[in-house]
């Protein structure tokens, strides 16, 4: 059943539904971009790293900025009724000038990760707008995330491998392991001297995120505990290259950084979870972590005593700052030049008019509804279309959707076009079915309530026991945490089990909005007994 696609420079998918009524659209196109086609004249990289370092109260300060799960948010919006805002890249640079010149010698830039998928700049250039715009900000380490795989490792090592003229952004993963030892494309760490000073880095993934990842993403890896890893590598950095600090960037939940904070490193940095938190952990190591899309930046200032070199803990001074401060900060011009080279090959395709919505489209209401009744009407019609997988599609009984990772945003009110919805739905996830028993489905159906539901069923008792059934779902729920208690007794879910459509939700969902034309939102944001399971 799996559609095959090929990849030109531009490619005209038709993905068409009729529309309520019997009228006819024309069918939706959607180009595709082969980024590795498109020659970006780079500016020339700023000199930088140069001069003195910032002195305080007799320290020598070494000012270290983070920012992790930017999420390819690369243009400067504001939200929240202008509570918050996304800095955006050409801010950003701005940003980071602004704070090197008042440390000209003595600044570092980091991130922990998840810094490319998320947007249609972004996705459709596979990272390497934002990529290409970290090189010429000078970032000078970057910790893996679990959505740097989303593109499968290929696309991780094109991005790792990158070159801005001869720099390339250091990749730490010292705790991701492939067939037993560490990809040739990711570092430890990597050692960053500033003036008389040497700062470790060291890289390391949360021990368990291999689950949010697509499984065929990562065959092969592990992702293997880190804290002895961190502790080992640290004492090397010291003993062997003669760092005066170090420090550790973890893609790892907020409420995990605390424990990082041990005394093998001097300042800690967390991300994955989306939420600002900082704190003094014993010993006085900071450990801070920020939110998601540029919204905020971490700070944390190592103060050296200068005769020893050595880091004097109790002077160490970090905060978080908001980015909705900066909004006056003007574009940096080259980071624009470099945005401006990519955008004559997706503008067209982010702009694609699809709808018109009469309120907000909210992720966890008529977006989720609209979404996983698409996914079913979409699975129907696959196993229509293929008589020969010997479906019987009154026997789809239901669709399922993660809609708080899932789907990633809300759908603003009046015309709708293809970007808002990249931007909802960014990953390329893949509309599969499963096939269950009656009884193994009643079983586990109460498990998955928390997801995004269509169903056709009246209540689970309904369900014949011996009878067979199919779900509808995407290759990322199946396959991860969200349905681990499915085939519990034969180790879980496989690939092998999946029944492929080769479509994707982001698309599927696009021809929905398109072929609806004009959305009432009240119709699709209520909550009836079509979009739940009861018992």
């Amino acid at each position: 059943m799996k559609i095959i696609k090929k990849s030109l420079l531009i490619l005209t998918v038709g993905l068409f539904i009729p529309t309520l009524g019997g009228c006819k659209k024309k069918p939706l196109v959607i180009p595709t971009v082969d980024v590795e086609s498109i020659k970006v004249s780079l500016p020339a990289l700023p000199t930088r790293n140069v001069g003195e370092i910032r002195t305080q109260d007799g320290y020598d300060c070494i000012d270290l900025y983070e920012l992790s799960d930017f999420h390819g948010a690369v243009n400067y919006e504001t939200h929240d009724q202008g509570q918050s805002a996304y800095i955006g890249l050409p801010k950003l640079a701005t940003y980071l000038d602004s704070k090197r010149s008042a440390n000209p010698g003595g600044t570092v830039v980091l991130s922990c990760g998840d810094m490319f998928q998320g947007s249609a700049d972004s996705n459709l250039t596979r990272g390497y707008m934002v990529n290409y715009s970290m090189h010429y900000m000078g970032f000078d380490a970057m910790a893996i995330g679990n959505h740097e795989f989303d593109w499968t490792d290929s696309w991780l090592r094109k991005n790792a491998e990158l070159k801005y003229n001869t720099y390339s952004i250091p990749y730490l993963g010292a705790n991701i392991h492939k067939n037993d030892e560490l990809p040739d494309y990711l570092q430890k760490s990597t050692v960053i001297t500033r003036k008389d000073y040497k700062i470790g880095v060291i890289g390391v993934i949360g021990n368990s995120l291999e689950n949010t990842i697509l499984k065929s993403a990562i065959e092969g890896y592990e992702f293997v505990e880190y804290a002895k890893i961190v502790e080992d590598e640290a004492a090397r950095l010291r003993s062997e290259e003669g760092c005066n600090a170090v420090v550790l960037l973890a893609h790892e939940a907020a409420d995990q950084i605390e424990s990082l904070a041990s005394g093998s490193v001097d300042a800690v940095f967390g991300g994955h979870a989306h939420e600002n938190k900082e704190s003094s952990a014993a010993g006085g190591v900071p450990a801070l972590a920020t939110k998601n899309y540029g919204q905020s930046v971490a700070r944390i200032s190592l103060k050296f005593d200068p005769s020893t070199k050595e880091v004097v803990k109790e002077a160490v001074d970090f905060e978080i700052e908001q980015m909705i401060d900066y909004g006056s900060l003007a574009e940096d011009s080259n980071i624009k030049n470099i945005m401006g080279q990519y955008s004559s090959s997706i503008d067209e395709i982010k702009g694609i008019k699809l709808a018109k919505c009469d309120d907000e489209l909210k992720h966890d209401q008529a977006l989720k509804n609209i979404c996983t009744k698409t996914m079913y009407e979409s699975a129907v019609r696959a196993a229509q279309e293929n008589s020969s997988a010997g479906i019987d599609t009154s026997k789809i009984i239901a669709a399922y959707h993660n809609i708080n990772g899932g789907i990633r945003s809300d759908i603003a009110k009046g015309k709708i076009i293809y970007g808002d919805v990249y931007k909802a739905f960014p990953f390329d996830n893949e509309v599969v079915l499963l096939k269950f028993s009656g009884s193994e489905y009643i079983k586990n159906a109460r498990s998955l309530n928390n997801l995004g539901i269509y169903r056709t069923f009246e209540r689970l008792s309904s369900l014949k026991d011996k009878e067979t059934y199919y779900i509808v779902a995407t290759d990322f729920l199946a396959l991860g945490e969200y349905m681990g208690d499915f085939k519990r007794d034969e180790g879980g879910i496989k690939d092998e089990d999946l029944i492929r459509t080769g479509l994707t939700v982001r698309d599927e969902v696009a021809t929905k909005i398109y072929n609806l034309n004009k959305i009432k939102n009240e119709e699709w944001a209520k909550t009836s007994p079509e979009y739940r399971v009861v018992s």
